[in-house]
């Protein structure tokens, strides 16, 4: 197990669909800054991920380089983990032979190995430490005094095109596997918004639970549920 923030960042995860690219990497291929901009450009995904009163951006693939290298900054080289670039292979292989992938649904490669040329950018996933990250800076009416390897949040997104495929079980489990395997992440947090059912349905798929109100709150929002799942 590596938790040093340090690590190469030269990698990607494969499962049996999917292509998990860290964004440090990622950040330089066009295709995916343009999925990221279209994404936040759209109301039937940024109403359900971030609410209605979010809105939509109208972001640049200028822009959008700077969203991502502010992420990348304050968390994959402070905690060595965060996001990562979702891309469906369009020549599906069979991994099953793979004992990585057939034991913890994923496998790590070398990034120079992959073809991503032939890669359609569908999404992002990610895990980050929330401590330092999208926690407010400020007491919430239950605050938690976990280690920060008990606070990492679970994020993702995804093209509409992509929804209802099982994508983002699939991804999910991937990049929370890594984090247990490479980074001693012992539980993970996430947040949705009241009204989204199928992210709410993803989570529970993945074994997260409600945090039973008066025992604990994370990020406080209002009109959102709060969920953790322990490792």
């Amino acid at each position: 197990m590596s938790t040093s923030p340090h690590q190469t960042t030269n990698f990607a995860l494969i499962t049996d669909r999917l292509v998990l690219l860290p964004t440090l990497q990622a950040i330089d291929i066009d295709a995916y800054r343009e999925l990221y901009a279209s994404l936040h450009s759209m109301p039937e995904y940024t109403t359900m991920a971030f609410g209605e009163s979010w809105g939509v951006k109208d972001w640049t693939t200028s822009s959008v380089r700077e969203i991502i290298a502010r992420e990348v900054t304050r968390s994959w080289k402070v905690r060595g983990m965060g996001d990562f670039a979702i891309g469906l292979r369009f020549e599906h292989q069979n991994l099953e032979h793979y004992n990585d992938v057939r034991e913890h649904g994923f496998k790590i490669a070398e990034a120079e190995e992959q073809r991503l040329e032939d890669v359609r950018w569908i999404g992002y996933v990610g895990i980050r430490d929330a401590t330092t990250t999208s926690m407010l800076n400020e007491p919430t009416a239950v605050s938690s005094t976990r280690g920060w390897q008990e606070m990492i949040e679970l994020r993702y997104g995804f093209h509409p095109d992509a929804w209802g495929k099982g994508f983002g079980t699939e991804a999910a489990k991937a990049v929370m596997g890594w984090g247990q395997q490479e980074k001693g992440v012992r539980r993970c947090v996430a947040e949705t918004e009241r009204e989204n059912k199928g992210s709410g349905a993803i989570l529970e798929k993945l074994g997260f639970v409600e945090i039973e109100e008066g025992t604990e709150v994370v990020w406080g929002m209002e009109g959102t549920k709060e969920w953790e799942r322990r490792i």
